[in-house]
């Protein structure tokens, strides 16, 4: 296959990437070159129209303009809106004003009191289009320190308000890239630690003062070998008498790695040098950080580490034991402490003493996920638990936990529900024996004695676990008689580490057998049949979705990969500022394209480089944001321009949107974003949409 530029020249290259060499037709679409982004301009309007040119277009925008109205936006996704208590104040994200979905960062001396808006994105001061993804106030409530982030984009700027007054401070403020690192203050909220990277791209601590006459510190500037290799961003813990501070690695796998002694300003490793596994939690008091470890415990267990021999792992003393429950975090309450786990795909809390005895099941509200607690693997910094819940049915909720009576009370009013779903739960068989859960969710009176429309969702990677969630942004399909499916595919986090490590690196083969195995039991069940099938995926889900439309087309009606990687060889673009704050990332799940085996192994799945020539390929829509650093629009253009190349059959579409970071930025933006998913999905599956929501 051989592609031609505007100007009638091929472009055709042999490239050679780790142990691989391959003949690229779509070099010149790699780069940003005004060609190459008229190109793509030209495939994101014929996109456009080819969409919201089906005459139903506009009948599931409005649906999903009461569905969607209730689901978390991109800042809610990052888990900052949960009403926060610290000192007096109450903190919460919520929209700027009734007319205005825009969140801004409100104050409150009671949880249900009267509110004051602290920030305002729209605020020029900020620059136009602004958004707050996060917030972390001082330990006593009275500065908070949040970044400004242009539209989309996922690189800001920090700053600190003064809460009495809402008076900025003035502070240097670095970038900051929101990929869940929290910067962490003092006790006495004169300063703060913030990790970002230098020019070169290694990984930095800096301490920004917020007060006149706090010492300056020397930044830390950490050479590779003193952290994980898969280290995306830091987060600082500092110690509660403000002595110490822990540098915890993240984002997928949470390690606290090296421990800072600030009077003499020296950092020693925090964990034995033979260690493998995660280690994160929280201060319990100035010399003891109790941790999840999954070391010696797949599913993890709850430790308390004396800081001073953290180190000597003979040290560390048990309080909570591995379980067939999968712990996700730990925080302090009060001198207890909370846990959260996963049991059976369902998030659950318990409180526990000091020691580790059993105090308290929290009543959760059903069978669901809590967003807040489960995307960053934390509680968010509260004097008091408060946490979000969400299940297949009722959209978010934020609730507060009363230790003295363990009773729940609402601090939101309940979020748009569906009026009844059923759900049911089953498992399919993969390839090498393991079974492999997945959800099936559809109206009470849709017929099943017959196949019907099937919209299949996985992720399966990076130690993160699809957990039930309100499915407003698929509610017109459900209302029209199609069956949504949830499947659990390993490689996620859903039963703990060895589920993680049997879905990634050597094992993820296994991610694609287990989606292919969830898709044939569909089938095998009469749920629904070949050609009614649509898979979706999102970012790791998207890759799968690439794999899925190469390896299976005959399963699929339509395919939607949003904001993938699609070229497993290489990743990121060769001028991408970015490109060492996701490569760690990457190279945690699949690999190091450099490595000759991690190179065969990776061409041997990558979609761009497994199109089939003559084969009919499925509907496809791939989706990308033009500010994702992460999963960037070259991938888009060349396995557009090789499935064209490959079959004139169901030709692929290409969108790559406009303020768009890795995920929708706004509620507006997200509305829009289902939408097209759902006309083109429903389309192709020969849906139209009901009257009326469910």
């Amino acid at each position: 296959m051989t592609t031609e530029t505007a100007d009638g020249n091929t472009s055709e290259q042999v490239v050679t990437v780790g142990a691989v060499t391959f003949t690229d037709e779509n070099r010149w679409l790699r780069e940003n070159t005004p060609e190459t982004l008229a190109w793509q301009e030209r495939e994101n309007a014929a996109t456009t129209a080819a969409i919201r040119g089906w005459a139903h277009f506009g009948e599931i925008r409005d649906q999903l303009g009461r569905t969607v109205a209730d689901q978390p936006s991109n800042a809610e996704i990052w888990g900052t809106t949960t009403p926060r208590r610290m000192g007096r104040f109450w903190f919460r994200l919520a929209a700027v004003a009734a007319d205005d979905p825009t969140l801004g960062l409100w104050v409150s001396e009671t949880a249900d009191g009267p509110r004051t808006l602290l920030v305002d994105p729209r605020d020029p001061a900020f620059g136009q289009g602004s958004q707050l993804l996060w917030y972390e106030p001082a330990p006593d409530g009275a500065r908070v320190v949040f970044a400004a982030y242009p539209l989309g984009q996922t690189i800001g700027t920090l700053h600190v308000v003064r809460t009495e007054d809402g008076r900025m401070l003035p502070v240097e403020a670095p970038r900051h890239v929101a990929a869940g690192a929290t910067p962490g203050w003092l006790p006495d909220g004169t300063g703060f630690y913030t990790a970002d990277r230098t020019d070169t791209g290694e990984h930095r601590l800096r301490f920004v003062p917020v007060t006149a006459g706090v010492p300056a510190e020397a930044d830390t500037v950490f050479p590779c070998d003193q952290l994980p290799h898969n280290t995306f961003t830091l987060t600082a813990q500092v110690s509660p008498d403000g002595a110490r501070v822990v540098a915890l690695a993240g984002q997928h796998e949470q390690i606290a790695c090296r421990l800072l002694d600030r009077a003499t300003g020296e950092w020693r490793p925090f964990l034995p040098a033979d260690y493998r596994g995660e280690c994160h939690g929280v201060w319990y008091d100035d010399d003891t950080y109790v941790a999840v470890v999954t070391g010696d415990a797949p599913r993890g267990r709850v430790v308390a580490v004396p800081v001073a021999t953290s180190a000597d792992e003979r040290t560390w003393r048990e309080l909570v034991p591995e379980s067939e429950a999968v712990l996700r975090c730990v925080r302090k309450l009060g001198d207890d402490l909370v846990v959260c786990e996963i049991r059976d795909i369902a998030v659950e809390f318990r409180v526990v003493g000091a020691t580790g005895e059993a105090k308290a099941a929290v009543p959760m509200p059903g069978s669901g996920s809590s967003p807040t607690a489960m995307a960053a693997r934390r509680f968010e910094r509260s004097t008091e638990l408060t946490f979000t819940h969400e299940t297949f049915q009722q959209a978010s909720v934020d609730y507060r936990y009363l230790p003295e009576t363990n009773e729940l009370v609402r601090l939101s009013e309940s979020g748009r529900a569906f009026p009844d779903l059923t759900v049911d739960r089953a498992f399919a068989t993969s390839r090498d024996g393991a079974r492999i859960p997945y959800f099936v969710v559809h109206r009470p009176d849709l017929d099943r004695s017959k196949p019907q429309p099937a919209f299949i969702e996985a992720y399966g990677g990076f130690n993160q676990a699809l957990m039930p969630h309100y499915l407003g942004n698929v509610g017109p399909f459900l209302a029209a008689g199609g069956v949504y499916v949830q499947a659990n595919l390993r490689g996620g986090a859903e039963y703990g580490r060895e589920w993680y490590e049997a879905g990634r690196l050597a094992n993820k083969q296994n991610t694609f057998d287990d989606l292919f195995a969830v898709a044939g039991e569909l089938i095998a069940t009469g749920v629904s049949e070949p050609g009614r099938l649509a898979f979706y995926g999102k970012s790791n889900g998207g890759m799968l979705a690439g794999v899925a439309l190469v390896r299976r087309p005959d399963l699929w009606g339509a395919v939607v990969a949003d904001v993938p990687l699609l070229d497993m060889l290489e990743f990121q673009s060769p001028g991408n500022p970015a490109a060492k704050e996701a490569r760690g990332a990457f190279l945690e799940d699949y690999g190091d394209v450099t490595d000759p085996e991690d190179s065969r192994r990776l061409a041997a799945f990558s979609p761009y480089h497994n199109v089939r020539v003559g084969v009919r390929h499925p509907a496809v829509l791939q989706i990308f944001g033009e500010h994702d650093f992460g999963c960037e629009p070259f991938h888009g253009r060349v396995f557009t321009a090789r499935l064209r190349a490959a079959s004139a059959a169901n030709k692929p579409l290409l969108r790559v949107r406009k303020d768009y970071g890795h995920l929708p930025a706004t509620r507006a933006q997200a509305i829009e974003h289902h939408a097209e998913i759902l006309a083109f999905v429903m389309d192709h599956l020969g849906m139209k949409p009901a009257a009326g929501n469910l």
